[in-house]
């Protein structure tokens, strides 16, 4: 059994949001963005599960702009389960060697200040089991 690293995790998910067309993503929290964009916000480990594997929570967060509140509507189609749109597809879709991906949870809908810019923002939990 090979182990696989949390930067093969993070890559694999980069992967996965390269689904999405025209969804700048960001492998680590960015000092600046351009919308819309996901980062791979960090990860929570257990490092052995009953089950004897690894599982590692993925929190994902997804930016749109603030220029107008219909923004949202936008952040509502990337976290719809399905649609060209949707980062839960991408990530639910994904086949990574080694690993399986399912979403936990989508919410925490906020505004969110970025290099002193405002944005809309949401957070994906990915659930990771190698």
């Amino acid at each position: 059994m090979s182990y696989i690293t949390n930067g093969e995790i993070r890559e694999a998910l980069a992967q996965a949001l390269n689904a999405v067309p025209g969804l700048n993503i960001y492998r680590f929290p960015p000092e600046d963005v351009n919308p819309p964009c996901a980062y791979i916000a960090g990860f929570n480990i257990t490092p052995l599960t009953f089950d004897g594997n690894r599982e590692t929570k993925a929190d994902i967060t997804v930016v749109v702009s603030h220029k107008h509140v219909d923004q949202i509507g936008t952040l509502d189609a990337m976290l719809d389960s399905d649609g060209p749109w949707s980062v839960v597809d991408a990530i639910e879709s994904a086949t990574p060697p080694g690993m399986n991906f399912f979403v936990e949870s989508i919410g925490g809908y906020r505004e969110l200040t970025v290099a002193d810019v405002a944005y809309y923002a949401a957070d994906v939990s990915v659930t990771v089991r190698t």
